[in-house]
């Protein structure tokens, strides 16, 4: 398929389009002091061009070029040309064994040694969900036959971290022994279990920060309220938010100093401290307004924003470089040997996996 897409000059205007018979048409010049327009991303996903609120680029978010990021090479990145960009189908994802069939959502994409793991599940309360490994060259198999999980991530210590909506909570997968049970890291709050954990990071220092919105929660749900949550090292659990409507994606910043969650409400940034406590108020990113759904970054410092049909790619300054087509796109992730495979998940009638080459290589998860 062709990608349509709009790279933005800054902030102030659009630079190029790729139209989808793939033809290319240039917008006339614009006043660089006119704030650009409202961009429909698809979906209720919706872009502007205001850098307001944004980080400048010496802000917590950006990368320091001195020292290697987690998952990425030494050296200085730049945010990638999505001119010519092409997403193509992984044509093994989902497999069709009679598993989930229908609409179903292919989630959580996490690159591991050398194969992307993402999670499969269909609709209704806590429905059965299993763990795809594909390899580099497309090839899928089975890796987990009842995971439960919807994201996944990979920590510093090697293991596949999981968002859990079989038990409410979040575990962890031995990688070299999948098809052992995987060790429960946290599954309650309050004495209930949790409603239906959705997506995952994890801080170099093992903090785990998770969003537990409702989307696959228990009929009656367990917990009153969607929340954001930090897991310290010692499994202490703390309520970072618990004004987000069904919070999503989580992210953090190259730094650590930041954490990105996506909501029903847009895009929320929360500063970090040094510890990885929240160090000052939540604040919305100017650039995206309706839901959100998963977050990836780039070894540049790029976010891409997930919701709708698109992919949306700010640069660390929070400005729109780029709106990547992706059809019921989910979550994002680099993958690849050089880091530099943009894997994209989404959902539909059947879910999807799609791929494309970037310029610059990017985190795992």
């Amino acid at each position: 398929m062709a990608v349509a897409l709009c790279v933005l000059a800054g902030a102030s205007g659009c630079g190029i389009e790729l139209t989808m018979d793939g033809s290319v048409a240039k917008p006339p010049a614009r006043d660089a002091s006119v704030e650009a327009p409202a961009i429909d991303a698809g979906g209720g996903l919706v872009v502007t061009g205001s850098d307001a609120g944004a980080p400048d680029a010496g802000a917590p978010g950006a990368p320091d070029a001195s020292t290697p990021a987690s998952g990425c090479p030494a050296g200085t990145f730049s945010p990638p040309s999505l001119s010519g960009v092409t997403l193509a189908k992984v044509d093994s994802i989902p497999i069709r064994d009679g598993f989930a069939p229908g609409w179903g959502i292919v989630e959580g994409p996490v690159w591991v040694g050398d194969a992307l793991y993402v999670s499969h599940f269909g609709s209704g309360a806590t429905p059965a969900s299993r763990i795809y490994r594909v390899s580099a060259a497309g090839v899928a198999s089975v890796a987990v036959t009842a995971s439960g999980t919807n994201g996944l991530a990979l920590g510093r210590d090697g293991r596949l971290y999981g968002a859990s909506h079989l038990i409410g909570g979040i575990v962890a997968f031995d990688v070299a022994h999948l098809e052992a049970p995987p060790r429960t890291i946290v599954a309650s709050y309050g004495g209930a279990r949790l409603n239906s954990p959705n997506d995952l990071a994890v801080r170099s220092d093992g903090t785990i920060y998770f969003t537990d919105p409702s989307y696959q929660a228990p009929d009656v749900h367990p917990q009153s309220a969607s929340r954001v949550y930090r897991v310290l090292p010692d499994h202490t659990v703390e309520v970072i938010d618990a004004t987000l409507s069904e919070p999503n994606g989580v992210a953090l910043s190259l730094d650590e100093r930041t954490l990105w969650v996506g909501s029903t409400a847009g895009l929320s940034r929360f500063p970090l401290a040094a510890d990885g406590s929240v160090s000052g108020s939540r604040a919305q990113v100017a650039a995206i307004t309706g839901a959100v759904d998963g977050l990836g970054r780039d070894c540049a410092g790029d976010l891409y924003v997930a919701g709708g049909d698109r992919v949306v790619v700010l640069d660390r300054s929070e400005r729109v470089i780029g709106v990547i087509s992706a059809p019921g796109a989910t979550n994002v992730a680099f993958g690849g040997a050089d880091r530099r495979t943009l894997y994209v998940t989404a959902l539909g009638n059947p879910p999807t996996l799609w791929s494309a080459r970037l310029e610059v290589p990017g985190l795992p998860d």
